[in-house]
């Protein structure tokens, strides 16, 4: 590339830097009070209800999960290792609809967070952001996510386990047991024995609906019985058990009474591949400012939300904005990381994006930690 090319391509980096600077809190500032306004709604209705002893057939329901951002990993063979440069907290909401008569639900984007590392303390911050408690979570259930929602919000919130991931994690500790699955000749897969696989077919979302813990827990002692009757050892399917049956036990009731809900993270992960991860292709290396960042991800809601489907109403804004502050926005380039004097442009450089202390730092600002 030549160096006129490259000095091109710069301008349009910072010029987009400027715009998302510029114009991002306006959008946002819209965006999130409109959020705001909305569940602040659906929470006055969860109190009306609960004082009349009544139940509620709309829970308060968010779905969360994270991608990790590797843009310096090394490459081996075909594989990629090396620990993540940073992560992108995501947490959709749960809307319903009841205006056909029947009940629907679909999905938004309601918050989606550069951060340095993806532990409670981070998942803290974001779940923080939100303002109010939900009802239920739906998640895959690392460690961190769990930590963040008991000490935020404690039994007020009920955790559903992503089932998909429930489902898979049996499949991966059958086929790591000798004596559960077969290979295939053409391809080297693995798969599994038929008895195994058509029981494994049994946790489906209609199944699962109608379980309750006794029903769960027959469904596990059926599969030891079957994998003891192949001839293999018991040890990888015992730790899948003690992982995941009382976690699901404890779900089950709330998802036997909504049976509505999403059981799984796979509508959030779609977002975050079609709106997320565009935003980041090609060019997640060159992300180091964890505010601009996260102002960006605003504007990535935002579109989500179809703000950007009504230009005039992002004109209004804009120009009321200008209005209001008699022409004058906030000045360029103030959104950034100072620098040490010895860093140059690739060598020594600070990113407040890469810097796992400041999550700590925030934390105890917002008294969180």
């Amino acid at each position: 590339m030549t160096k006129q090319k490259q000095a091109t391509k710069r301008n349009y980096w910072h010029t987009a830097a400027d715009w998302v600077e510029t114009f991002s809190p306006v959008l946002w500032a819209h965006t999130e009070a409109k959020f705001r306004a909305e569940l602040a709604a659906a929470v006055a209705a969860r109190a009306e209800l609960e004082a009349f002893g009544a139940p509620n057939p709309t829970p308060i329901a968010i779905v969360i999960d994270d991608q990790p951002i590797s843009a310096k990993a090394l490459s081996v063979g075909r594989r990629r290792m090396g620990r993540p440069d940073w992560f992108v907290l995501v947490v959709a909401e749960i809307l319903w609809d009841a205006s056909s008569g029947d009940l629907h639900r679909r999905q938004r984007l309601r918050l989606v967070r550069g951060l340095p590392r993806n532990d409670h303390m981070a998942w803290k911050l974001v779940l923080d952001e939100l303002g109010y408690t939900p009802d239920i979570v739906i998640a895959d259930g690392d460690d961190s996510q769990l930590k963040a929602i008991r000490e935020l919000w404690g039994s007020a919130t009920t955790w559903i386990p992503s089932l998909f991931h429930v489902r898979s994690n049996v499949a991966l500790a059958l086929l790591d047991t000798p004596g559960t699955w077969t290979k295939d000749t053409d391809t080297a897969s693995k798969d599994l024995l038929p008895e195994l696989d058509d029981h494994l077919a049994l946790l489906s979302r209609e199944t699962i609906t109608e379980l309750d813990a006794g029903h769960w827990a027959r469904w596990w002692n059926e599969l030891e019985a079957i994998v003891v009757r192949v001839g293999a050892p018991l040890d990888k399917v015992a730790n899948s058990r003690r992982q995941h049956e009382a976690v699901v036990a404890n779900a089950l009731p709330t998802v036997a009474k909504y049976p509505q809900l999403p059981l799984s993270t796979g509508g959030l992960e779609v977002a975050i591949r079609q709106r997320i991860a565009p935003v980041l292709s090609g060019r997640a290396h060159v992300f180091g400012n964890l505010e601009r960042t996260n102002r960006l991800f605003d504007l990535v809601v935002c579109n989500d939300d179809g703000l950007f489907d009504k230009m005039p109403t992002v004109i209004d804004l804009l120009r009321s904005d200008s209005v209001a502050n008699d022409g004058w926005s906030t000045p360029l380039r103030e959104v950034t990381d100072p620098q040490p004097p010895t860093a140059s442009r690739f060598v020594g450089r600070y990113s407040s994006l890469r810097d796992p202390l400041l999550i700590r730092d925030v934390a105890r600002s917002r008294g969180l930690w």
